[in-house]
């Protein structure tokens, strides 16, 4: 192995490791300072928009098309059905469980496929 080969790769190494390491300091270190009240206001709403972001495709594209129709779209009429639920219970965790019963159910009883 050559000089210039070990340096890149012991480079490579250290890149990575930075790399790896810097996502999980930052906020440690942003967040052991007094953030102002917007910031923290603003930075509430992070979960529900990623959890949006992930669940919206899956909800209004199904069969590989757009369908906004619930009795045509089992995933829309169960994000429904777990809207209501989660509004009662106030708990996301059950929300997030009733949602894959409510699938499991409904295409267990072949009413969705």
């Amino acid at each position: 192995m050559t000089t210039a080969t070990l340096v890149a790769t012991m480079l490579c190494i250290l890149l990575c490791t930075l790399v790896t390491w810097l996502p999980r300091l930052l906020p440690l270190y942003v967040f052991s300072r007094d953030l102002p009240s917007w910031l923290k206001d603003w930075l509430n709403f992070i979960p529900a928009a990623v959890m949006a972001a992930l669940v919206a495709p899956d909800v209004f594209l199904y069969g590989g098309s757009f369908n906004p129709n619930p009795l045509d779209n089992l995933f829309l009429l169960a994000a429904l059905a777990a809207t209501v639920f989660g509004l009662i219970v106030r708990n996301f965790f059950a929300t997030i469980v009733f949602a894959m019963a409510f699938v499991a159910v409904m295409r267990s009883l072949g009413l969705a496929s």
